[in-house]
This record gives structure tokens, sequence and C-alpha cells, in this order.
């Protein structure tokens, strides 16, 4: 039964922050900026209202942190990965599980029919919702603390 919800529920009933949006052409450093107040943990690029790339933390970490004399001034299009698979609202939260697990991805952008930007699921969005079907099987897991008997560093 819970499995079926999976399967049908559309992503419209997840619980989804609003996504952040920033215009093609806009600078890295205003993107960094715009993540940083806005507490998100990546952005969609827009060309107009078209969801035309979306740039991450893990963005972020593996093409500049680290990389000497990247100019926060050029644009965020060098750097967001283009045309991203999308979602849209009527599709179900199965379909968000079955994209972020074969492809990786933590953030899908949602589109309308027309491509344009409506949103975003991220996969704790999923969880929360996980979390709502499941809460017994969550509430009652054994703790796992033998993950903290080794010691991590000196």
């Amino acid at each position: 039964m819970r499995e079926r919800e999976i399967q049908q529920k559309p992503i419209r009933h997840l619980a989804l922050d609003p996504a952040v949006c920033v215009q093609s052409g806009t600078s890295l450093h205003e993107v960094l900026d715009q993540m940083r107040i806005s507490h998100s943990s990546c952005i969609l690029v827009c060309e107009k209202d078209m969801c035309v790339g979306i740039f991450t933390e893990r963005d972020y970490l593996v093409k500049i942190l680290g990389v000497s004399g990247v100019d926060l001034r050029r644009p965020i299009d060098e750097f967001m990965s283009l045309q991203p698979k999308t979602l849209s609202l009527d599709d179900t939260v199965g379909q968000a599980i079955r994209i972020m697990n074969d492809f990786g991805f933590r953030n899908v952008p949602l589109v309308d029919q027309y491509g344009k930007c409506v949103g975003l699921v991220q996969i704790r969005n999923i969880i929360h919702f996980l979390a709502e079907l499941y809460p017994e099987e969550v509430l009652n897991a054994p703790s796992r603390s033998e993950a903290f008997r080794q010691t991590d560093g000196a």
C-alpha cells in the first residue's frame, strides 16, 4: 500500500521550498552570495522563465574551490550544469526517487509543460515524505552507535 503511494503521489504534494533562480549571465560572485543569503544548496539558472542550468554546492566544490585564479566576475553559465534533467509537479515521488538514484542527483528542477521553472524537488523533501510514510520504521530503527566508535582524526 505504501509503495503504491510512493509511485502515485504527485510531487506537488510534498512540502517544497521555493526554488532560488538567477538569470543566465549572473556573475559567480552574485550567485554565491544568493546561495549564502537564501541558505540554498543550489541555484536554478534561467533565461527569462526557462530553466537552462543548475549550480549546486557540489559544482562549487568540484569546479571552484581549490582552483586558483577563478574570477568571481565570470558568468555562472561557465560553471553550471547545462540543461538539467527536470520533472513536473505532476510527476510522482517515485519518479523523483528514480531520477535521483539513477543519476546521483540531490536536486531536480521542476518545470511546467512549457519548460518554465516552477520549483525544485530536493532529496530532503523525499526523506521527509518517506519519514512521514513510514513513521514506525523510522522512529523504531535501532541506533547505529558502532559508527561512532572509530576515531576520525588524530
